[in-house]
């Protein structure tokens, strides 16, 4: 017997579970198709939050080795246990686990374990992730696809922590500090794993084939990030080409790359990351059976209503492309939901999505940078302030970077908002909630901000917008 539901969510990543929340909130029989045993995708158990976990371990041991005498606070003998972080990173993901069941059974939404298969555009295979055997038949008036992406790789390799070349996934299972980890991109995941095993004592050398790392970022935010990282004793080398990694025996890595100006150079270490991008997972959906568009890259077509070619079914997240971020899928999910219910909900402002890296300090960023700016030939005021002035700053002892501010030269709209400093994945929300309501720079001087906190380097970075000036430098 088909089961009928007014929605169906295929993937539980934060853009399918909270589409599906919402929905039921919203009147939706609704219904959620993971393929795992557990809920909560890519960022919830091989992603944003086990990485979290385990770069706040490694902030802790490493402020405690290299920050705490500052502070009056000695160890006599001071040691990280591996085996643990690991474990309490395991009981983290656990716990928000559980969480996500919890709201899937508050809030009534059924939850089937297998493949989702079109059938139909309006039936969907339940399938056994095995033997992808037919489970069931279920029905639906709606559905949303929230299936994510998975780690890039080369052609001719393949992910396996044995012959020792790892995706982001694979890093997460290590049983040991890598002695040297070679990296090969420097974008938010090549950083955050690098500074992970940085700290705890692995030899880094990042290889990034555009000029600079994060170079999606505005050109401050990434040589200050270098200047930070190659502080720490990472190695960081841009503008070459990777051309070949193989094994050499059962614990080196061989890998070969020319610079750009044809300078041939070989790393050697005992592990290597790959984190060259993400690419769609839409295998075993069967779009074809339905005629769902895809693009030269693999992912789904949408319109401005997030809405496939097959006007009923929506897809959000990292497979319909765009920054691959879980709070972009989280808004895409709800947009779709309340335009299902006809809510007429505001499109998402795509300019507006903060992106966030967590090193130490953290790295954010609003809006467009200054090379964007340039490119429009739009006029343009900056305001940067040292994080280093900043008393509370100073009290904290990270004073390394910067918030940077940029605004339109003739109307003061603040067009773009750039950070690194201790808690700049905070901060960033002053800027992302200013620039949606087309604030200017003198808008945010005149707000009162707290004494001490490192939000005083908006009213600062504002000041120097407008008027050219600043109080505390």
């Amino acid at each position: 017997m088909k089961n009928l539901y007014d929605l169906v969510v295929i993937g539980s990543g934060p853009g399918g579970y909270v589409s599906a929340i919402r929905a039921s909130q919203l009147g939706l029989r609704t219904a959620i198709i993971e393929k795992y045993q557990e809920l909560g995708g890519t960022c919830l158990n091989v992603g944003c939050i086990p990485s979290k976990s385990l770069l706040d371990s490694s902030k802790y041991f490493s402020l405690a080795k290299n920050n705490y005498s500052s502070h009056g606070i000695f160890f006599e003998k001071l040691f990280f246990d591996f085996k643990k972080m690991m474990d309490r990173k395991n009981e983290v993901v656990k716990n928000i686990n559980n969480g996500v069941k919890y709201l899937m059974k508050k809030n009534k939404i059924d939850v089937y374990q297998g493949i989702g298969s079109f059938k139909t555009k309006n039936i969907l295979f339940l399938k056994d992730i095995k033997s992808l055997k037919e489970k069931k038949e279920i029905q639906f008036q709606y559905c949303i696809i929230s299936t994510g992406s998975k780690p890039s790789c080369f052609p001719h390799l393949n992910f396996h922590l044995e012959n020792r070349i790892l995706s982001s996934t694979e890093a997460l299972h290590l049983k040991e500090i890598p002695k040297k980890l070679i990296i090969i991109g420097g974008g938010i995941i090549g950083l955050e794993l690098g500074s992970i095993f940085n700290r705890l004592g692995s030899k880094i050398i990042i290889l990034e084939p555009m000029e600079k790392i994060i170079s999606n970022m505005d050109d401050s935010l990434s040589h200050e990030m270098q200047k930070i990282l190659e502080k720490s004793s990472i190695q960081i080398e841009t503008s070459l080409s990777v051309s070949n990694i193989f094994k050499e025996n059962h614990e080196q890595i061989s890998v070969f790359a020319k610079y750009h100006n044809g300078k041939e150079v070989k790393f050697i270490g005992d592990y290597c990351l790959l984190s060259i991008g993400r690419i769609p997972y839409t295998k075993n959906l069967e779009l074809e059976n339905i005629k769902i568009q895809k693009n030269k890259k693999g992912f789904i077509h949408v319109n401005d209503d997030l809405q496939t070619s097959v006007k009923n079914i929506y897809a959000i997240g990292d497979v319909i492309g765009g920054k691959m971020l879980a709070h972009k899928a989280e808004e895409e999910g709800l947009y779709v939901v309340e335009h299902i219910v006809g809510k007429k909900p505001n499109k998402l402002n795509y300019d507006l999505i903060p992106s966030i890296i967590y090193t130490y300090p953290e790295v954010a960023s609003v809006g467009r940078s200054e090379n964007e700016i340039k490119k429009d030939k739009i006029e343009y005021n900056i305001g940067i302030f040292p994080m280093k002035i900043l008393a509370r700053a100073r009290t904290s002892g990270c004073t390394d970077g910067f918030l940077k501010m940029i605004s339109h030269k003739k109307t003061d709209e603040i067009l773009g908002v750039h950070i690194i400093g201790d808690h700049a994945s905070d901060m960033i929300m002053e800027a992302s909630i200013a620039m949606e309501f087309r604030s200017s720079s003198e808008d945010i001087y005149r707000i009162c901000h707290p004494h001490p906190t490192l939000s005083e380097s908006f009213k600062e970075a504002a000041l120097l917008n407008f008027e050219n000036r600043s109080i505390h430098m």
